[in-house]
């Protein structure tokens, strides 16, 4: 009734209100509305989705059919017809996860564009942003002021208000602009409209509530339009997901726990989906077939059977046989690939999938690429292995790494890690005392005569978590460091340096995150996230004469970080530490655990605030103690997209700070401003060395593919 009362008012403001409090007006009844679907009851939902898709190609790039995330069209072929069957199960604010029960296509690849169709298929609209993470919600309270709203002069039913909004910036995480029709009885959406763009095609995407008691807040069908046109590829997609909900969660209906950070009530178990292989699918359809679609199958039915009788009769001539291979061989190389075979299956990503190449003033040109196998076992369970290798063209250093990860004590998130690879090279601590009187000035890394070890290691640990937010690892390290060409050094007899040193070093970490969140599905814990800070303690000991073993050290290092969430999108992310080597006798080798210039980093994090990015390789291992402190404020719309509005491709923009405490260093500081975008990243920085300039530089970053 409220609703209505402000439509019948909206309706006389000629007379009484002027437009921008019109707009007011529309503005103040979408926040009403978010707040009133925020604290809805559903918190989550599992059933079953049907989803048909239709494909008309208007011109094809046969160069970018080939990329991972492009339709890989059939050479002949230019409309397509696509059925899939889907459970699904869907948790608050996240995308659901699906697993696949029955298809039906006239696509011989049997992918296309389905993986982002998929993305759009959510029974729930709500939460700060939508369709996989990608854009802001326009019925999130804290996006409000993101977009513009207005009450519609078009007409609709007696006891429901239309209210359309727009983006005011144009940018690629914003929808263009959509409509929100609203019931007056009960003051819940009925249905909505959004339309949006990204980097390779715009969309309209029709959200149907569902009018069941209790449904209400749930989506009850989708109406998906895509337009792509991109690097010469130009089609249409229209696809339709009909949902079924089987059961639905409810805050009303959890229990109250024992432990308050439990939050299992409020989730579905979504560790392993079951999937009924072969099944017709015309027997489990929500939807009927239309005429057109029946027809459309009979007649692709038709030319597959001539085209495979005349294939039949057709001479292949050598040439042509191994062009074919090639090209499939090349294809599959491109592509991802999953394996099952009973309750288990394993997924690697394409084989030929260049992930990351960068440039910075500091590191130079660098080239990292990495793969990710996956072995899904019994009660959720999943075995994973990352085969990593980098390359440095500035130090012509050549790096790789395998780290596997096998779980067990699943309730206690207990886990077997193995990292064995070869990281940047070090050189021992026989360079501190090179430099240890010499000042800041005449320190020229270039100059002075170092002797570079590589570096090859083998990690064996294992953590667990005993108590809820406390995760403790043990384990022990293994080095063996080889010098690099043929020089020795200047010294003689016993101090000489060796060609190889070899290290055995126990190792413990105890990492507490107070607060930590958490659910239980089918028997494993699975931690969302804690309000708190992060406090790890590493420690390492070298154990001389053990295994060949030179080198008696403990290190130690203290590290601290914590991420708020400010607002959708926007987060400050907090970083401190310290550390250094205690108990020193003979050679050791400087390499911190928190602190280091690492190429192959396993998280965004590590490259936002681990790492000083003009900082020489050098320093990094110049000092037996160190002191850091790292700040980085990321934001969608910070500064740039409000400067100059046409430039709409930015995803995030990040402004980054951070101060180093080492020996010649008191302190080195570092500042810089960056900007994400869906294919390449730009970042500017300026260090200072104490209170004088050091330099100015910038690294930019072409992510490939991003699966």
């Amino acid at each position: 009734m409220r609703f209505f009362l402000l439509y019948i008012l909206a309706s006389l403001l000629p007379l009484s209100l002027s437009a921008a409090e019109c707009d007011s007006v529309a503005t103040a009844l979408v926040e009403r509305l978010s707040h009133g679907v925020a604290v809805d009851d559903v918190s989550g939902a599992e059933g079953v989705v049907y989803i048909r898709q239709k494909v008309e190609v208007e011109k094809k790039n046969l160069f970018v059919n080939h990329f991972p995330d492009m339709t890989r069209f059939d050479k002949d072929e230019n409309s397509y017809l696509s059925e899939y069957l889907y459970n699904f199960s869907s948790l608050y604010g996240k995308l659901p996860e699906m697993q696949l029960l029955s298809l039906q296509t006239t696509h011989r690849r049997g992918k296309g564009e389905m993986d982002r169709v998929l993305s759009f298929m959510t029974p729930m609209f709500y939460g700060e942003r939508l369709f996989n993470g990608e854009y802001l919600s326009p019925f999130y309270s804290a996006n409000i002021k993101y977009y513009d709203y207005a009450f519609s002069k078009s007409h609709v039913a007696p006891g429901e208000t239309l209210v359309e909004f727009a983006s005011r910036y144009d940018n690629i995480q914003l929808f263009s602009k959509g409509s929100i029709l609203v019931s007056d009885a009960d003051e819940l959406p009925l249905r909505v409209v959004l339309e949006g763009w990204d980097e390779q095609c715009r969309f309209v995407v029709t959200l149907f509530m569902g009018q069941r008691s209790g449904h209400r807040c749930l989506v009850d069908s989708i109406d998906l339009s895509i337009n792509y046109d991109f690097l010469g590829n130009r089609m249409d997609i229209m696809a339709n997901g009909v949902f079924s909900c089987t059961n639905v969660v409810r805050h009303s209906d959890a229990k109250t726990p024992r432990d308050r950070y439990d939050i299992t009530a409020r989730h579905i178990g979504t560790a392993h989906l079951c999937a009924i292989k072969d099944v017709p699918m015309d027997s489990m359809r929500l939807r009927p077939l239309c005429v057109s679609d029946s027809l459309f199958y009979a007649s692709k039915a038709a030319l597959r059977k001539s085209a495979s009788t005349n294939s039949s009769l057709a001479v292949v001539d050598d040439e042509f046989r191994i062009r074919r291979l090639l090209w499939r061989v090349g294809d599959e190389a491109f592509s991802s690939h999953t394996v099952a075979w009973g309750e288990s299956d394993l997924r690697f990503s394409p084989l030929v999938n260049p992930s990351c190449l960068s440039y910075s003033s500091s590191r130079g040109l660098a080239y990292r690429f990495s793969l990710n196998f996956r072995l899904r076992m019994r009660a959720g369970q999943v075995f994973t292995v990352r085969p990593m290798v980098g390359y440095s063209f500035k130090h012509k250093e050549f790096y790789w790494g395998v780290r596997s990860v096998l779980p067990f004590a699943p309730m206690h998130r207990g886990r077997l890690s193995l990292d064995v690879g070869r990281g940047s090279s070090v050189y021992s601590s026989a360079f501190l005392d090179l430099i240890k009187d010499s000042p800041l000035d005449s320190l020229r890394f270039d100059k002075l005569p170092l002797l570079y070890y590589r570096d090859f290691h083998l990690k064996l640990d294992a953590s667990i978590e005993p108590v809820n937010g406390l995760e403790v690892m043990l384990g022990a390290n293994f080095y063996k460091r080889s010098l690099y060409g043929d020089a020795v050094g200047d010294a003689a007899g016993a101090d000489a340096p060796k060609r190889r040193y070899r290290q055995f070093a126990p190792h413990a970490r105890i990492t507490w995150q107070p607060g930590m969140f958490y659910y239980i599905s089918n028997g494993r814990k699975v931690n969302v996230g804690s309000l708190a800070p992060r406090f790890s303690l590493d420690v390492e000991h070298g154990v001389s004469g053990l295994f060949g073993s030179h080198g008696v050290y403990t290190r130690a290092e203290l590290d601290v970080q914590h991420k708020y969430h400010l607002s959708p999108g926007a987060s400050l992310y907090l970083r401190a530490g310290t550390g250094g080597y205690f108990h020193t006798k003979d050679i050791f080798f400087v390499d911190y655990a928190f602190l280091k210039d690492n190429l192959l980093a396993l998280d965004k994090e590590d490259e936002i605030s681990g790492v000083f990015q003009l900082l020489d390789r050098e320093w990094y291992n110049a000092a037996k103690k160190y002191v850091r402190l790292n700040a980085s404020y990321e934001s969608p719309l910070l500064l740039l997209q409000r400067i100059a509005p046409r430039v709409s491709f930015i995803k995030n923009e990040t402004l980054y700070a951070g101060m180093l405490f080492i020996s010649h260093l008191c302190p080195y500081w570092e500042c810089g401003y960056g900007v994400e975008t869906p294919y390449i990243n730009v970042g500017l920085f300026a260090g200072f060395e104490k209170v004088s300039f050091h330099k100015i530089g910038f690294k930019v970053t072409i992510s490939l593919f991003n699966e």
